[in-house]
This record gives structure tokens, sequence and C-alpha cells, in this order.
């Protein structure tokens, strides 16, 4: 959906887990634009960004790339298929390692190459019968992934899940109330640009809060507020809350995903508002800014 350029924001995430029927579906409008996108960096195995999801979509189109939909992250399966476009498109090496001849040769051979004014489709919708009450093991990397994400003063200490697209382009989201979700296609915390941190704010059954999530209370906190980020590399990380907003669902969000100065920022999102039992949805996105402390 494009509007003016401007991304809508229809739904953020799945900010309640549903118990038995009726499972409750919110969704960012999927947001791509035909804007013709020109490399201008180097990319390689573990890069993120806008630009790898439109190398990923000339990869995917041109039937290099066997993913459904760009995902943001250079992974093995992007440098595989960089690295057989290379060799047939008389790149050497052709070790998958995307720079100034890559960058060259495809910016005047594929103006078409697209780009979601997001980095990503996004959309989420889930469906559950069941809660988790345990963290999702996940790999470190060592490349500054999240660990843990702290907020002292909300008594948060919780683990993170690493979530991308799924194979239909809705973004993946936490499997359980009690962890955090890093969506991959956003920029590492602490590296320049939106972090985009999600999570549920309850679980929920027969219109009655039944568990707390994560983010249950995370409308208390307040410019100056602290948190802190732990990462693969046992670095912690330090950011300061900005401000919050709320949200509604058709308002311009593009000041959520894209950052306007040169700056790391961690961006936390869940939902707020009045419950609507019948549209099995909240009425209102909060959204908290934090910058990381140099």
């Amino acid at each position: 959906m494009r509007a003016s350029n401007k991304i809508c924001f229809i739904v953020l995430l799945i900010c309640v887990f549903m118990i038995g029927s009726g499972a409750r579906a919110q969704d960012f409008s999927s947001i791509t634009s035909s804007t013709t996108f020109s490399f201008a960096r180097n990319l390689a195995f573990g890069s993120y960004g806008n630009d790898v999801s439109a190398l990923q979509q000339f990869l995917i189109d041109s039937g290099f790339l066997k993913i459904v939909t760009p995902t943001g992250y250079f992974g093995p399966l992007t440098r595989t298929a960089v690295s057989t476009w290379q060799a047939l498109a008389g790149v050497y090496p052709p070790a998958g390692f995307f720079g100034p001849i890559s960058r060259r040769k495809i910016n005047a051979t594929a103006p078409q190459a697209p780009i979601s004014a997001i980095g990503v489709q996004s959309s989420v919708a889930t469906t559950t019968t069941s809660v988790a009450t345990t963290s999702m093991a996940i790999a470190n990397n060592g490349d500054g992934s999240p660990v843990r994400l702290m907020i002292p003063k909300l008594n948060i200490d919780a683990g993170f899940q690493y979530t991308g697209l799924k194979s239909d382009g809705t973004m993946e989201i936490p499997t359980n109330i009690v962890d955090v979700g890093w969506y991959t296609g956003s920029p590492h915390p602490g590296e320049e640009g939106n972090a985009i941190i999600t999570g549920h704010v309850a679980q929920i059954r027969n219109s009655t809060v039944t568990k707390q999530g994560v983010f249950y209370n995370l409308n208390e906190l307040l410019p100056g507020d602290k948190l802190y980020v732990l990462n693969d590399k046992g670095q912690t990380i330090t950011f300061v809350v900005r401000e919050s907003r709320l949200y509604d669902p058709t308002a311009d969000a593009t000041d959520v995903f894209i950052s306007q100065d040169n700056g790391a920022h961690l961006v936390l999102i869940t939902c707020e508002g009045t419950w609507n039992q019948s549209q099995l949805s909240y009425t209102q996105r909060l959204v908290i800014f934090t910058d990381a402390v140099q």
C-alpha cells in the first residue's frame, strides 16, 4: 500500500496472545516502493539494511535466490546467490562479496530493483492456543546481535528472539509473552538507525487479561529512563528514553522505522489503548523512542 510515499501505520504487531477461538491478527500493510534503488555501499555476510532487501529482491526476481521475500539480512543463502549471479555476470572473483564492481554492474543493468520503504514487506499475524514460559534459545553469532533486554524501572530482564519474515511475507513475532523480538531487518542495537524491538502486552482469554506480557507496563517509561541491551560480544549498550508516542492504526509511521539522523536508536513497540473485543485488537500502538548513550 502506497500513499504519497508514506508508511501507513495500519497495525504494528500482535499485542496479545489469544487463547481459544477467535485469534487476533494485526498487521502493517505490506509497503513496497517501485522507486529505483541505487546501491551505494559494499555488502557482505552479516550486513543488514534496506539495500540488502533490494539486492535480495533483485536476486529473487532473477531466480538466483530461492526465498519468498527479502529479509534484509545478508546470510549464507544471499552470499551463495550473489556468487552465482557474479559468475554469470562476469564479476570475478565470484566470492559472494557485493563490492564496487558488482554495484556498478547491477546499478547499470537492474534499475527495476525495488526496495521497501522500511526495508521489508512487513505484516504480522498469529494464532496460538498455548503460551510458552521459557525463552527461545538463540545462536550467539558474535556480530553484535542482542541477547538480553534490561529495563530496571520495569523489572524487565528478557531474552531475545530473532524475528524475520515468514514464507507468506508476514513478519515473525515472539512466540511467547516473556521474550522480546528483535526484527533482524533492522540494525543491530547500537548501530546507526532504528533497531526495532517488539513484545506482547498480555495474554487474553474471553476479553480478560490472564497473564501480563513483557511489555505490559511499557507505558510507564518516561524521558530520561534508561534501558540496556547486552549483545553477543559481551557488550552492554545503554539507551535513554527520548519520548513515547501513541499511534492510531492508520497514522503515518515512517519515523518508527527510518531514522532521520546518524544516531543509534532503539525503538520499542507494543499495543495500548482500549481492548475492542469485536475487532480482537487494541485501539492504539505505543512506541518508545530511545537514543544510544555514546
